[in-house]
C-alpha cells in the first residue's frame, strides 16, 4: 500500500473538496476487503440533509488525522476509511 506524507494527504483532501465527480478510492477495510466507491467532500455533491452541522469538519488543519471522513457518492452516506488502508486513488 502506498504511503501518504501530510503534504499528499492534503493534496487528496483539497481534491476531494474540488473536483465535480468525487474521486474514486480504493482502502481495505478492518475485515480484510478492499472496498471502492466514488467519494467527495464538495458541499455541492452533498445532499443538504447530509451536509456537516458544523464548519470545523470541514475546514483545513495543519495535521491530517488517521481516518478521514468523506461522502459516498453512490450510498449518499458517509464513511470513513484509514490513510494506512489506502491502495489507490483516482
Amino acid at each position: 500500500m502506498p504511503t501518504f506524507n501530510e503534504e499528499e494527504k492534503q493534496d487528496v483532501i483539497r481534491t476531494l473538496r474540488t473536483a465535480e465527480q468525487g474521486i474514486r478510492i480504493v482502502f481495505t477495510k478492518k475485515d480484510g476487503t478492499q472496498r471502492a466507491m466514488q467519494y467527495t467532500l464538495n458541499q455541492k455533491r452533498i445532499p443538504v440533509e447530509k451536509q456537516p452541522k458544523s464548519l470545523e469538519e470541514t475546514t483545513n488543519s495543519t495535521s491530517v488525522p488517521a481516518a478521514i471522513r468523506v461522502f459516498d457518492l453512490e450510498k449518499l452516506e458517509w464513511r470513513s476509511f484509514r490513510w494506512d488502508s489506502l491502495i489507490s486513488i483516482s
